[in-house]
C-alpha cells in the first residue's frame, strides 16, 4: 500500500499533519484524568471548556461559528451560491467516563482541517459545509445522541417527564426548539470515526467504507421469584429469581449466536433482590441490549427469547431505547470505494456496530461514515489508540470525499 501522508503534498493536499496531531492531543486532552481517561461527559464543567475550544478553533481556521442553546458547536463555510444545498459532517466532542482520546476528536478535527484545505485551496464548491461538535452523543440520562436528536427535531421538548429530566442539566423547551435545525436543503451527513472494533485490524484493512448503523434496543427485564429463608427452603421449594436469570443471560448469548449474521446481546447489568446472603433472591432486574443491521432479525431475537423464557420463569419485560437500523447512501459508499482505489488504500466495507450521530441524521438526509481501525479492537477506554499514519489517511480520504460531493450536482437519493 502506497502510506497517505498529509502534508506531502499529494494529489495537491497540504494539510498541516503537525497541525492535526496537536489540534487532536489540545482536545483531546481536555478533562484528562491523572490515570490517563478523558472525562467529558454530557453536563460537565469539562465539556463546557472544550466547546468553548471547538468554537474558537473553528473561527480560526475560517469557519464562521457559535454555540447553539443545548451545546452542539457549529462551523458554517459557504460556497458562493446562497440558495446552494449543505453538506453536514463532523463529529461529537463529549466522551464515556474514563474514556478513550480519539472517540468523536478524531472526526470532529478531520473535519475542521478538511474544510480549512477547501478554503485554502479555493476548491470550486457548489454546496455549503456545515461542521457540527455534537453534544451528547454518548449515553447519558436523556438517551444519547442529544444535540443530533434535537437538531433533527425528534425529540418531544414538551414532554413533562423530559423536561424533568432536563432541567437538572440548566435546559428548558425553548433550548431545543432553537437548537433544531432546517433539513429541507441539507445534501447529506458524512463522517469519519475509530473503528471502535477489531475488524478492520484483523483484516489489514486502513479504511472501513461504513454500509449502515445497527439499530438498538435496550429492555428492562424484571424476573420474579419468591423470597425466603435461605436455610430451610429445600431446592424441591424454591423459586430463586437469580437463578432464573442467570439462564436468561445465558439463552441470550446462545441465541445471538444462533442468529449470527454480526447479531450482538449483552446483558451488562444486575440488581438483585433482596441481596442478602441468608435469602433467597425474589426479584432480579436486568438490563438487555442488543444490536443488528437487520430489523426483522431483532424482531424475531425478542420474539424467540420470550417464548423461550416463558417455559421456566417469570418475566416483565419493558422497553428502554429503541434505536432502528439505518443503511448508509450506497452513492456515498461508491464514492469513498472510488477514492479508496485511486489511491491505492486498502478498505473493506462493513456494518457499524456502535450507534453514532448518523442515526439520528438519516431520519433527515442521506448518510455516510468512514473508519480508522482501533488498536486491538478497543474503545471507550484509555488505551484507544489509532496509528497516526492511519489518522492521516482517514482524514485525507474525508477530504477527498468532501471534496468530490461538495463539487457533484449529483443527487443523492434518500
Amino acid at each position: 500500500m502506497i502510506a497517505v501522508f498529509v502534508n506531502e503534498r499529494r494529489s495537491g493536499v497540504r494539510m498541516d499533519k503537525n497541525r492535526i496531531k496537536e489540534k487532536i492531543i489540545q482536545l483531546g486532552s481536555i478533562g484528562r484524568s491523572s490515570q490517563g481517561g478523558i472525562n467529558r461527559v454530557f453536563g460537565s464543567n469539562d465539556l463546557n471548556i472544550a466547546q468553548s475550544f471547538v468554537k474558537d478553533y473553528m473561527q480560526k481556521a475560517g469557519l464562521e461559528s457559535w454555540i447553539d442553546p443545548i451545546g452542539n458547536v457549529h462551523g458554517l463555510y459557504n460556497c458562493p451560491d446562497s440558495s446552494a444545498q449543505t453538506i453536514l459532517t463532523g463529529s461529537h466532542i463529549d466522551t464515556v467516563q474514563d474514556g478513550g482520546m480519539l472517540d468523536g476528536v478524531l472526526g470532529l478535527v478531520g473535519a475542521v482541517e478538511c474544510v480549512r484545505e477547501l478554503h485554502l485551496t479555493h476548491s470550486p464548491l457548489k454546496h455549503h459545509i456545515h461542521v457540527i461538535a455534537t453534544n451528547g452523543e454518548e449515553g447519558n440520562d436523556l438517551g444519547g445522541t442529544v444535540g443530533s436528536r434535537t437538531m433533527m427535531g425528534l425529540l418531544d421538548y414538551h414532554d413533562s417527564d423530559f423536561l424533568k429530566k432536563v432541567a437538572q442539566f440548566h435546559f428548558k423547551a425553548d433550548d431545543f426548539e432553537k437548537a433544531q435545525i432546517d433539513t429541507s436543503h441539507m445534501k447529506c451527513y458524512l463522517e469519519l470515526h475509530i473503528e471502535q472494533g477489531n475488524t478492520l485490524e484483523l483484516n489489514h484493512k486502513d479504511i472501513g467504507i461504513v454500509t449502515g448503523i445497527v439499530g438498538l434496543e435496550r429492555y428492562l427485564l424484571s424476573v420474579k421469584g419468591i423470597n425466603n429463608h435461605a436455610g430451610t427452603t429445600m431446592m424441591p421449594y424454591r423459586k430463586d429469581a437469580l437463578v432464573d436469570a442467570a439462564q436468561i443471560i445465558l439463552m441470550v448469548d446462545s441465541l445471538a449466536r444462533e442468529l449470527k449474521n454480526h447479531f450482538v446481546a449483552t446483558v451488562g447489568k444486575l440488581k438483585i433482590y433482596p441481596n442478602s446472603v441468608a435469602v433467597i433472591p425474589g426479584l432480579v432486574e436486568l438490563v438487555l441490549e442488543f444490536r443488528n443491521q437487520d430489523q426483522q432479525l431483532m424482531d424475531r431475537f425478542i420474539d424467540v427469547l420470550q417464548q423461550r423464557v416463558k417455559n421456566f420463569a417469570d418475566v416483565d419485560y419493558s422497553l428502554l431505547i429503541k434505536k432502528s437500523p439505518v443503511d448508509c447512501s450506497p452513492y456515498i459508499v461508491q464514492c469513498v470505494q472510488e477514492i479508496c482505489k485511486e489511491n491505492h488504500i486498502r478498505y473493506c466495507t462493513m456494518p457499524s456496530g456502535a450507534t453514532h450521530d448518523g442515526n439520528a441524521m438519516a431520519s433527515q438526509m442521506p448518510i455516510g461514515m468512514i473508519f480508522v481501525p482501533s488498536r486491538d479492537g478497543i474503545s471507550h477506554n484509555r488505551l484507544e489508540w489509532t496509528d497516526w499514519n492511519q489518522i492521516y489517511t482517514g482524514i485525507e480520504i474525508l477530504y477527498y470525499t468532501l471534496k468530490k460531493l461538495g463539487e457533484s450536482d449529483e443527487v443523492i437519493n434518500y
